[in-house]
């Protein structure tokens, strides 16, 4: 333990925000804001239309809608959004239930993420900014890193010191805080935290590698007596997603090739910085080999992303999980040609097998992938497709109706004769919105609730995707709500994890939440509904104005 040259420990300021009232009521302030949006309605309260007036933003013949309404009540009392405010309030009240022991390290799971949670650095910040007096001085210090004011602290921890709440070095609460994604003042205070932990690092001699963030859902390897924990550098780029941050571990010496990093570093969404992560890893010796990296960029339609990959080193036919090549993987995930050529001029083996014998165009044909067909076929790769019912899948996933048809029309047990792996095409296509495909396959008769993905329906696939039109067309060939998924959630729970923690890019999770609800889907729980989306709130919201 060292002592901080400043003295006496300082403690950290959690007053950013504006104030609330004492017992802030959201569904009071929802109140309000229906009742001025009703004013604007009626056209006869000038006062009303004048508090609007300021957030019009030069549209005044646009119609009044409780999203405005929501935001002049926000910024009626000193916030700069209605999330901002509705943040606030239920900082506040999850405040009142917790002591601030609770209270804080409920905001620092929020802040680290933990298991299959993302970090939302927001409602972070939020429940920190209620905490009433001074923090309880065991969770002081990881409060103190996560916020990178270590300066704060009297006694500054070693960096692989290990404090409470969850038992992680020091240094693993600065490389995990999401609070980097807030930018200034946080980022700034984080990276100056980890320098000075760093350099204590390579002063006393501390293994980097060593130094992990505990995982709540890891498990123990056969005779250890503790999981393994997560890599200080997986935190840089997945949950702090700071590549200045990374960076500087890498320079610090740790190791890029720790089984995470770069594999997480090709999933960020912000695809300029995936790519300045790849490179910047690659630099310091990281190697794609034993990865799954590269089958994890193609399940980004990003060609300068994987001409990256291709030009660092990455090899188009390391077999992954099943036996898939790059190649396998990039038509499973439906990627278009400027992907799949480059796999080809890189030298893709066309005759390479999956797990279930198929090669590159037998795969293509059996996913309906028409366009990688025509690739393949100028190589002389051509799908082996010797029996009626590898003709009838083929068929069904090229939404080639006159052909499906006509098969089941010469062989009337087709359908009937299908295997649980045939069967799972459905919610397969579903996965891949291929909704002429699926169209085909209900037509048929195919059995709806078939598991494919992670044991889930195709219904509960459409859901997670957000694919509004895929849910309407499922639920109206018969699909339920209440199918499971290999988590124990239904539908329902499967759209809402994905919307607040994994959205898909081009979901509309609001569209899909309608046809759900339409069908006899319960209403998410008012604790459930303010983790929603804004778009998917405020429509919930509307809901009560009718």
């Amino acid at each position: 333990m060292k002592t901080n040259h400043h003295g006496a420990a300082a403690q950290p300021d959690l007053s950013a925000l504006p104030a609330l009232p004492n017992h802030a009521d959201l569904q009071q302030l929802k109140r309000q804001a229906r009742e001025l949006l009703r004013a604007w309605r009626a056209g006869d309260d000038s006062p009303s239309l004048e508090r609007a007036a300021p957030y019009r933003q030069g549209d005044a013949a646009a119609p009044p809608s409780l999203s405005l309404a929501q935001l002049v009540i926000a910024r009626e009392l000193g916030f700069p959004s209605w999330p901002a405010l509705h943040r606030a309030v239920m900082a506040q009240q999850e405040a009142r239930q917790l002591d601030n022991a609770a209270l804080v390290t409920r905001s620092l799971a929020l802040a680290l993420g933990r298991g299959w949670d993302s970090p939302q650095p927001e409602r972070a910040l939020a429940l920190m900014q209620r905490l009433r007096g001074p923090c309880p001085p065991g969770l002081r210090a990881a409060l103190a890193l996560v916020r990178g004011e270590l300066e704060t602290l009297e006694a500054v921890p070693a960096a692989g010191q290990r404090l409470p709440p969850f038992d992680a070095p020091a240094l693993a609460y600065v490389c995990f805080s999401s609070l980097h994604r807030l930018g200034e003042p946080w980022a700034g205070g984080l990276m100056r935290s980890a320098r000075a932990l760093l350099e204590d690092c390579a002063q006393g001699g501390s293994d980097l590698d060593a130094l992990r963030m505990p995982d709540p859902d890891q498990e123990p390897a056969p005779g250890a007596t503790e999981p393994p924990g997560l890599p200080l550098l997986y935190g840089a780029i997945a949950q702090a997603q700071s590549p200045e941050l990374a960076a500087a571990l890498l320079a610090a010496g740790a190791n890029p090739n720790d089984g995470e990093s770069l594999y997480h570093a090709c999933e960020d969404a912000d695809r300029s910085r995936a790519a300045l992560q790849i490179r910047q890893l690659i630099a310091h010796g990281a190697r794609w080999q034993g990865t799954n990296a590269l089958l994890r960029l193609l399940d980004f339609e990003d060609p300068a992303g994987l001409a990256l990959a291709l030009s660092l080193g990455a090899d188009v036919n390391e077999a992954g999980p099943e036996g898939a090549t790059a190649l396998h993987h990039a038509l499973r995930r439906g990627r278009r040609a400027a992907c799949l050529s480059q796999l080809i001029a890189q030298g893709a083996d066309l005759s390479a097998r999956d797990a279930e014998g198929r090669n590159p165009a037998t795969l293509a044909a059996l996913l309906g992938e028409l366009e990688a067909l025509e690739l393949l076929a100028a190589q002389g790769a051509w799908p082996e497709l010797p029996s009626a019912r590898e003709r009838f899948l083929a068929a069904c996933a090229a939404a080639d109706e006159p052909t499906a048809l006509a098969l089941v029309n010469e062989q009337p047990e087709l359908m009937t004769q299908l295997d649980a792996q045939a069967l799972r095409l459905l919610p397969d296509q579903a996965q891949r919105r291929a909704k002429a495909s699926v169209a085909l396959m209900l037509s048929l008769g195919w059995p709806v609730a078939v598991q494919g993905d992670w044991q889930a329906s195709a219904l509960n696939q459409a859901a997670f995707n957000g694919d509004a039109t895929l849910v309407r067309l499922l639920l109206a060939h018969g699909a339920s709500w209440e199918e499971r998924n290999g988590f124990g959630g239904d539908v329902m729970g499967s759209l809402q994890h994905a919307a607040v923690h994994l959205p898909q890019a081009g979901g509309d999770y609001l569209g899909a939440l309608q046809a759900l609800l339409a069908a006899g889907a319960p209403w998410p729980s008012e604790e459930a509904r303010e983790e929603l989306p804004e778009t998917m709130q405020a429509w919930l919201d509307e809901q009560g104005l009718l």
